[in-house]
């Protein structure tokens, strides 16, 4: 048998397609940033008032799922489109906040949901 220099690199890409985490790359649609097992909801706190204003369509994403989140985990199954002020958003009410960023579940729909990301205290240097 011949070993060619690239039979290593030939292993490693069928290996590939046999890598869990591989296979879940490869499953995303364009402009999903992420996947997640955990639950839709988890991806922040409800924002009852956008909420309500996204339901009226008056707070929405100007372009539908450009960049979004797949949840796939065994509940809270769905996905969330991504915007922010000056990013893929339409506020006709100026109620978005400078440097935040919106997800979007059910846009378009009457029980559209929108999500601000639960933020961490930073740690602290002792």
């Amino acid at each position: 048998m011949v070993f060619h220099k690239s039979y290593p690199l030939v292993l490693l890409i069928v290996a590939a397609g046999f890598i869990p985490g591989f296979a879940t790359a490869k499953e995303r649609v364009k402009g999903q940033y992420a996947t997640s097992k955990q639950p839709y909801w988890n991806v922040g706190t409800l924002d009852k008032q956008l909420s309500n204003a996204c339901q009226r369509g008056e707070f929405r994403q100007r372009k539908y799922l450009v960049f979004s989140i797949g949840f796939d985990g065994g509940r809270g199954r769905g996905i969330t489109g991504i915007a922010q002020k000056n990013w893929n958003l339409i506020d006709k009410n100026g109620l978005a906040k400078p440097n935040m960023t919106y997800h979007f579940f059910n846009q378009g729909y009457s029980n559209c949901k929108v999500f601000a990301p639960k933020t961490h205290r930073k740690n602290r240097r002792l």
